[in-house]
């Protein structure tokens, strides 16, 4: 049975724990505050990392020492909550450095320790210079994992992926050739929006269209001057109370025409055979019934602009006949971003009846569109810690208006619908997290979590009326 929670953001800690050469370090009563984070997009390339600043009185440094060879071991989880599946236990933390160093008093000091996941050490330390031939990119995917970085207790969720790839890894460190591989594959929907990550001990090989498919883990509602007993009342119902909401983006046009998001153009060369294709795509096929997205319709009108580029787009091949976006729409400038990729029906084939196709056309710009569709609506939520929410999970926000409210008598409220922000409200996909355990004056710890999430869509089709 769980234990009583007072506080939203109290904690159990069940380890936190550093393993050095010379011995174990319990962490509890040295570390000031723990950050541990997770990330789609993850600036070195999928993986969690973490760090902690340490209050030592004991010169760690030297006595455990500290030589990038210690890893630390930890298990907390809400107090709440008391399951398997809802601790934070990522599995072994490597230590990568320690920072900002400072002697405080004559016998104390703090620093900074920063730390990696397992998975991300054992690639560190290998490359893959190998030739794969007629396997499907998910099979791919496994051997990499399962033969390059074999060494680690992670869990593997890979979704299956269609076509086959002829291709060679020229000397790539393994995190390297998944991303690369993420970029090039397609789900059994069709749909090449795939991203690899690791989540608490898991590592992924997932499609984003199959993260918007999941239901809400979760309801927030953003309620910065709600009472702390609210939010204990609520949190046992499965609300969440948002105490701090940043928007860091809605949308900026000009990065979104240039990076090909509303439209775009790709020409595909084949050498050998010195013939040019041309596709075009526009965002309004990116909304067709088989791709999921947080919502129903694209945020874009599908009205005509009120400028004009006054150009006709250029061609430069013949292209199949496809249904085009409505002429004068910002997803009909397809010369917004041009794109150029090599093509040839038997590349790297062994023989003239050995045929290979990239099918780039099938995935090069639509992919653009989708990952670009990540960082529309983009918020940063803070609340009190829920070890078990996890980056690549769906949640749905209720976000006030700054409406006024009317009644139309004592107690009665006419203007229900205005009262909550429509285009900000709604399902989101939490692309990033961040953990923090902070130590309290009073010796308990306070747990609480930032997340980015983002929503791709809108629930209903935003549209313009000219001249009124």
């Amino acid at each position: 049975m769980a234990e009583e929670q007072v506080e939203a953001t109290e904690l159990r800690i069940e380890a936190m724990e550093l393993v050095t050469p010379a011995g174990t370090y319990i962490l509890d009563d040295k570390f000031v505050v723990f950050n541990m984070y997770e990330n789609l997009f993850s600036p070195s390339g999928g993986a969690v990392s973490a760090d902690m600043m340490v209050n030592d009185s004991i010169n760690l440094p030297y006595k455990a020492p500290f030589l990038g060879e210690e890893w630390l071991n930890l298990i907390l989880s809400s107090k709440s909550l008391k399951s398997e599946d809802t601790q934070l236990s990522p599995g072994p933390l490597y230590q990568t450095s320690i920072t900002d160093r400072h002697l405080t008093k004559d016998r104390q000091q703090i620093y900074l320790l920063h730390f990696t996941s397992e998975l991300d050490m054992i690639q560190s330390n290998t490359s893959i210079s190998e030739a794969f031939r007629g396997q499907e990119i998910h099979k791919i995917v496994g051997k990499i994992l399962d033969d390059y970085c074999w060494d680690n207790d992670n869990e593997q969720v890979i979704e299956a992926t269609i076509g086959v790839e002829n291709i060679v890894i020229p000397n790539w460190k393994p995190f390297k050739a998944l991303n690369w591989l993420a970029k090039r594959a397609v789900n059994k929907a069709g749909v090449p929006n795939f991203l690899f990550w690791e989540s608490n001990g898991i590592t992924y090989f997932k499609s984003v269209d199959s993260l918007m498919q999941q239901e809400s883990k979760y309801e927030f509602i953003f309620s910065p001057v709600v009472g702390s007993n609210q939010v204990m009342e609520d949190l046992a119902k499965g609300k969440m109370h948002v105490s701090h909401m940043e928007i860091l983006n809605q949308y900026n046009v000009v990065r979104n025409t240039n990076k090909g998001y509303y439209a775009s153009k790709l020409i595909t060369h084949d050498i050998v055979k010195k013939e040019i294709k041309q596709q075009t795509y526009g965002l309004n096929m990116a909304f067709d019934p088989h791709v999921s997205h947080t919502d129903d319709f694209m945020p874009l009108s599908a009205d005509t602009t009120w400028y004009n580029p006054n150009q006709p787009s250029n061609s430069f091949a013949p292209q199949p006949m496809e249904d085009g976006a409505p002429e004068g729409t910002m997803q009909s400038y397809y010369d917004a971003n041009v794109m150029f990729y090599p093509k040839h029906d038997r590349m790297y084939s062994k023989s003239k009846t050995d045929e290979y196709d990239n099918n780039v056309e099938d995935w090069k710009l639509k992919r653009n569109a989708l990952i670009l569709g990540l960082d529309q609506i983009k918020l940063r939520l803070t609340f009190p810690g829920i070890s078990n929410i996890r980056v690549g999970y769906k949640i749905h926000l209720v976000v006030p208006s700054p409406e006024k409210v009317i009644e139309s008598k004592p107690g009665q409220v006419e203007n229900k619908e205005d009262l909550y922000d429509h285009f900000l409200s709604g399902e989101y996909l939490i692309t990033a997290l961040k953990h923090t355990v902070a130590k309290r004056n009073d010796g308990k710890f306070d747990y609480t979590m930032m997340v980015d999430c983002i929503k791709d869509a809108l629930r209903e089709p935003p549209t313009y009326h000219k001249g009124q």
